[in-house]
């Protein structure tokens, strides 16, 4: 079936640019003459997709310009761009829509793309010699549809932290008081409130979902990129727990939210110093995990590496080089021989002095408060057997274990191999895992 295809004209602003994943910059740069008729550069972006459709990754790779195509059009980068999509949404089907976005010197050609499970967007940038200068995904988050809007209430917040502010955004049910109230707590890296980023945000969906059915939350950036946080200050505390304290001290003082009911829930990194956030606070009602990993901290984060190079048929050069540099890297955080604003493993030596100071499975073991352990079977970064039956072991309260077959660390549904890069196609937490939540909170 032909594409059907929308030209738009119009000038192009960098924030324009910035918001295409994987793009951003390029409508910028110098290129050569620009009168080429715009539906040339639809016919590459039409081709391109179609060679990715079919496999043919080192042909798609050839339509990119040469100064580009180690970077942005290696075979092993476009291969797991691809895999992002078809294991959200199944088996491609067709190309619905392409449109074309003019700047002063190259095109951006948006590409929306029928799989089974829906509908999905790319954006090719084309110079004015109709080759390739990048390719990327570019959903746009939609709210689940277990969520009316007309039922919930938002309220945006700053929580005042040392040296800074974070804003937040508190969700409570339209109708009801005393609720209970969930604070959520980042996983590892730069976040936002909504986390992560592109087409899903984990805890707007969880944030809105939860409220649906009589839960309050507050969700809030993290201090990093919120604030300046300098390499040797750089701490779990610093950087997690501190704030959470702020937070769940904030959510207690909130009209309608029963004080007395507030439950810190931590994804990632947040469920793993979970268990020394209730410790501090001393009156959680309990913790909830998602997805905590449980295993020495720089072992865990250079297996997700592993994992990340060994995906697919194909290398990406990029990635491999980042995989040496980080195997040499993880000997010297093992032995402790690095300064505390040295960056090993993508983390200041601060945090990795942090990290290891902190016994979460000890703290656990005295964490005398119900506790909620979910995880998803499809996550590459946590797993049952490495992870969850550890904790499952750990925590001195009653344990309530949740597992759910077909999803990923985001607690999103798919299926087959998982990718990383999945997590910026459009998706939404799975409905059950919403509901699970909230049974659970509701009953303590």
């Amino acid at each position: 079936m032909a594409p059907r295809r929308r030209t738009v004209l119009a000038a192009v602003s960098t924030a324009t640019a910035s918001a295409v994943a994987g793009c951003a910059g390029f409508l910028t740069d110098e290129t050569s003459d620009d009168g080429d008729d715009p539906a040339a550069a639809t016919d590459v972006a039409t081709a391109l997709v179609e060679d990715l459709a079919d496999g043919r990754f080192e042909r798609a790779s050839e339509r990119f310009r040469s100064d580009q195509r180690s970077r942005y059009g290696d075979p092993g980068r476009l291969e797991r761009l691809w895999l992002a999509l078809t294991t959200t949404s199944g088996s491609f089907e067709e190309i619905l829509e392409t449109e074309v976005t003019e700047g002063q010197q190259l095109r951006a050609v948006e590409v929306t793309a029928a799989f089974d499970g829906g509908d999905h967007d790319c954006t090719v940038v084309i110079d004015g010699e109709t080759r390739v200068r990048n390719y990327g995904l570019s959903d746009e988050y939609e709210r689940p549809s277990y969520v009316d809007p007309d039922a919930i209430t938002t309220q945006s917040v700053s929580l005042s932290v040392p040296d800074c502010s974070l804003p937040g955004t508190v969700t409570t049910p339209a109708a009801g008081d005393g609720v209970p109230g969930v604070v959520l707590v980042h996983d590892d890296g730069p976040m936002t409130a909504d986390t992560p980023r592109g087409g899903t945000k984990t805890f707007a969906d969880l944030a809105e979902g939860l409220a649906m059915e009589g839960v309050a939350t507050l969700r809030y950036d993290k201090r990093v990129p919120a604030c300046e946080v300098a390499p040797e200050a750089y701490t779990l505390d610093r950087v997690t727990v501190d704030d959470a304290a702020v937070a769940i001290e904030r959510l207690r003082n909130v009209d309608g939210v029963d004080p007395d009911r507030i439950v810190v829930a931590g994804h990632g990194l947040g469920g793993r110093a979970a268990p020394r956030i209730a410790d501090q606070d001393g009156s959680l009602a309990g913790v909830v995990g998602l997805a905590p990993p449980a295993r020495p901290y720089p072992e865990f984060t250079f297996s997700q590496l592993e994992y990340k190079v060994s995906v697919g048929s194909h290398e990406w050069a990029d990635l491999t080089a980042t995989y040496e540099t980080w195997g040499d890297e993880i000997d010297r955080v093992r032995s402790g021989e690095y300064e505390p604003a040295e960056r090993l493993l993508g983390k200041p030596g601060a945090f990795w002095d942090s990290i290891g100071d902190y016994d979460h499975l000890g703290v656990a073991a005295e964490t005398d408060v119900p506790v909620l352990l979910c995880q998803g079977e499809r996550d590459f970064q946590v797993s049952v057997a490495d992870d969850l039956e550890q904790w499952d072991d750990s925590f001195a309260g009653a344990t309530t274990v949740e597992t759910y077959a077909d999803c990923n660390h985001l607690f999103m549904p798919g299926e087959g191999e998982p990718v990383a890069l999945a997590y910026a196609v459009r998706n939404n937490v799975a409905e059950a895992v919403v509901n699970d939540i909230a049974t659970w909170v509701r009953e303590l």
